[in-house]
């Protein structure tokens, strides 16, 4: 029987009990909030006892930090690709749209966690990681589409960029909430449908 596909956020080459704490860690963190679980909740829902979660992580921070790291840059990394994998601002457009659109289906928990925490995360994450901004390569796509003239020239390329990962960020919590039960290929193509709207001129 072949192996259940991992979640995101958890490596091959995690030992099974870190897998079980990241995954029940993460899920608690979006279901009940950072401040509101604690490490006791976390190793009970791993099945494990706390003094085995400790053998990971040193505490509920650094344990939530790394989820953080972990989430944002495989994010990051699907964005890169999809722009990375078209010719022109539509083809990219529309590729990152469908990443982010099966980010969201095959772990809701994890994008939301990003999106929920970045205020609190991204000014701890290590240069490394900063360097690699999802909004940066947002603004790139924008700015590629207007040297195309796909994109409008009367609205700053920064607001533009905003208002389009807004989009998307508010379907995913509203996804979460159990709104948009339409198939996902249905709601790919509204959502590209109102990207295009916003930018074009």
């Amino acid at each position: 029987m072949p192996e259940k596909q991992l979640r995101f956020f958890v490596s091959a080459e995690d030992a099974p009990a870190k897998r079980k704490i990241l995954t029940a860690a993460l899920d608690l963190f979006v279901q009940d909030g950072l401040c509101e679980t604690s490490i006791r909740d976390i190793a009970g829902a791993s099945g494990f006892t706390n003094p085995a979660l400790f053998k990971h992580f040193p505490g509920k921070d650094a344990l939530a930090l790394y989820l953080f790291e972990r989430c944002y840059l495989e994010l990051y990394n699907l964005i890169e690709a999809a722009i990375g994998s078209g010719d022109t601002f539509a083809d990219k457009q529309e590729a990152v749209v469908r990443a982010y659109m099966k980010a969201v289906d095959e772990d809701r928990n994890a994008v939301l966690y990003v999106q929920d925490n970045l205020r609190r995360f991204w000014p701890r994450m290590p240069d490394a990681v900063r360097r690699h901004s999802i909004a940066g390569q947002v603004l790139k796509l924008i700015e590629s589409g207007r040297k195309e003239s796909a994109v409008t020239k009367t609205i700053e390329t920064g607001l533009l960029a905003v208002a389009w990962m807004g989009a998307l960020q508010q379907f995913a919590r509203a996804r979460y909430f159990g709104e948009f039960k339409q198939s996902s290929r249905t709601i790919e193509t509204a959502l590209l449908n109102l990207m295009t709207r916003m930018v074009e001129p």
